[in-house]
């Protein structure tokens, strides 16, 4: 069920992501706070499951350095404008998103492939032979480059978008 919830507000978030649509402030920070969370519980999945708490710290690393080089590059792929209604739109900064998505399906699917199908129980304890442990730390750090990345691009709309509440029309 947790994963057919997201995938829904995956496909509806995406959509008004290419064609452009309304933004405000208190939904794009709830917009993150959902994605850092959705990362979180995969991660501390892992955890559970044999990866060492040491790889915290690279989890860690590549959150924060692909959110400075996303927030470099995404600055140029974001369009932001005012509607004449005083809305205002973004459209763009896709990549990060896909980025995310495909580590968490991976996530999920290398943990129901390599776990089975009682994975996504919260309560069941599980551990990955040791010589598997790589393909979740790899899928997990990918997951971490994207929840980085939409975070960057989360900063960049929140900050155009107090520059563009505070423009007069």
């Amino acid at each position: 069920m947790f994963i057919v919830v997201i995938a829904v507000i995956a496909v509806f978030r995406f959509r008004k992501r290419i064609a452009g649509g309304p933004v405000k402030k208190n939904r794009v920070i709830i917009s993150l706070i959902f994605y850092f969370a959705t990362s979180a519980l995969a991660v501390f999945g892992s955890f559970q499951s044999g990866v060492s708490a040491w790889y915290l710290f690279v989890y860690g690393a590549s959150l924060a350095g692909s959110a400075y080089i996303s927030a470099k590059i995404v600055n140029n792929k974001i369009t932001m404008w005012k509607s004449e209604d005083g809305t205002i739109h973004a459209k763009g900064g896709n990549t990060p998103y896909f980025v995310w998505i495909a580590g968490l399906v991976l996530r999920f699917a290398l943990g129901y492939v390599f776990l089975g199908p009682d994975y996504l129980s919260l309560y069941a304890t599980h551990s990955i032979p040791p010589s598997q442990v790589w393909i979740i730390i790899v899928v997990d750090t990918i997951m971490m480059i994207g929840v980085g990345s939409l975070a960057a691009r989360s900063i960049h709309v929140l900050s155009s978008l107090k520059n563009l509440e505070t423009k007069p029309q």
